[in-house]
C-alpha cells in the first residue's frame, strides 16, 4: 500500500505488520505512546508491542507535496525548490516553501534547531509513499488542530475510501514539544 495523506503532517513514520482475521474498513485512532529523546522518536508502543527506530523496527516514506490548479483541476505536483503555488485552497496560511515533503520524512521533532514538519498549509495533499506494502502509518501534527483525509493506495493505483477526520476529535497529545506545541499522533490502518 502507498498512503495518500492530506493533514499537516509533523512526522510520517510507518510501520508494517502482519494483521490476521476479519477485513476491516480503513480506520484512524488517537495515538500517543511514544518515547522521545532530545528532538528524536525513539520508540512507539502500539498494539501490545514496542517498535525501537534504533532496531529498524520502523520504516519511513517518502513524501511530496500537490496542489490543484483551479483552472486545470489537474493534481500537480510542488517539487522542492520549485515556485510557490497560489493558494489552492483556505486552509491554514500560505503555502510554505520552506516546509517541504522531505521535512516529512524522519523520526526528528526539529531538525538543526527548527521546527521540523512538512506542511500542506493552502495547498491541496500530501502524498507518501513507502518501500513496500503496509498495514499501519503513524503520523504527528503539530497541535493537533488539522482536519482532513486518509486515503491508502492501492496495489493497484487507485485509492482506497477516504476516512475523514477533525483533528481535535482523533489526534491524542504525546506531551512532545514542537515549538512551543505538543506533537498529537493518529494511527492509519488498512488491510488493504
Amino acid at each position: 500500500m502507498k498512503t495518500q495523506l492530506l493533514a499537516t503532517s509533523l512526522v510520517v513514520v510507518l510501520l508494517s505488520m502482519s494483521l490476521c482475521g476479519q477485513v476491516r474498513a480503513d480506520a484512524l485512532a488517537g495515538f500517543s505512546d511514544i518515547t522521545v529523546a532530545g528532538d528524536a522518536i525513539v520508540s512507539l508502543r502500539h498494539a501490545g508491542t514496542e517498535y525501537v527506530v534504533a532496531n529498524g523496527d520502523l520504516t519511513l516514506g517518502t513524501t511530496t507535496r500537490w496542489y490543484i490548479p483551479v483552472a486545470t483541476g489537474v493534481p500537480t505536483l510542488w517539487a522542492e525548490g520549485a515556485p510557490t503555488p497560489a493558494a489552492t485552497t483556505t486552509a491554514g496560511a500560505p503555502p510554505k516553501p520552506e516546509d517541504p515533503g522531505s521535512e516529512g520524512d524522519n523520526f526528528l521533532f526539529r531538525l538543526n534547531g527548527a521546527n521540523n514538519m512538512s506542511s500542506l498549509d493552502a495547498i491541496n495533499f500530501q502524498e507518501t509513499i513507502f518501500p513496500l506494502l503496509t498495514k499501519t502509518v503513524f503520523v504527528f501534527e503539530r497541535g493537533g488542530n488539522d482536519t482532513g483525509t486518509f486515503q491508502a493506495i492501492l496495489e493497484d493505483g487507485s485509492l482506497g475510501a477516504p476516512v475523514a477526520f477533525n483533528g481535535p476529535s482523533v489526534y491524542k497529545d504525546t506531551g512532545a514539544d514542537v515549538g512551543g506545541q505538543h506533537a498529537f499522533g493518529v494511527v492509519f490502518t488498512t488491510d488493504v
